[in-house]
């Protein structure tokens, strides 16, 4: 049955630490976006409190700098067999979507959206190099929307 998407996106990073802050830099442009049924959020690490709040979304797109080769990559992320737990009130992807699978017993899916990242140094901007992956991972981003609309009774 198709259904009309609620979809969160998390932007992850430190605005002081260079490439690091190009998560919150896209969920910045994709909140500019204004699309009706995408709720935008930045903050410095997951966390176990967005929990509760996660059961209004069908989807949930996580974006943050990272280490790869690849210039930027939408992954999905499957449930997993292991048992979730967090340290302290930060968490993973899949401990917070294993979290909240176990706490709620609501399917959501969950994504990840990494741009490659390689200068994190406190007090610089986000490199040019990252800011072209940047602009990669927002086409990426552009399409995987046009994908879940489609898939949708919008």
């Amino acid at each position: 049955m198709k259904t009309t998407p609620h979809i969160l996106v998390i932007g992850i990073g430190n605005s002081l630490r260079g490439d690091d802050a190009v998560g919150h830099w896209l969920a910045d442009k994709i909140a500019a976006d204004a699309h009706p049924f995408v709720t935008v959020q930045t903050m410095h690490q997951l966390h176990i409190e967005v929990l509760e709040q996660l059961q209004q979304y069908t989807h949930v797109m996580v974006i943050d700098a990272a280490i790869q080769n690849e210039p930027a990559l939408l992954s999905a992320i499957a449930p997993q067999d292991t048992p979730a737990h967090a340290e302290s009130h930060q968490a993973d992807v899949v401990t917070l979507m294993q979290l909240h699978r176990n706490l709620y017993q609501q399917p959501i899916d969950w994504f990840t959206l990494r741009i490659a990242a390689q200068q994190f140094e406190m007090g610089t901007a986000i490199s040019p190099a990252c800011m072209q992956h940047a602009q990669t991972a927002y086409a990426l981003w552009q399409q995987w929307l046009q994908q879940i609309l489609n898939d949708s009774t919008l």
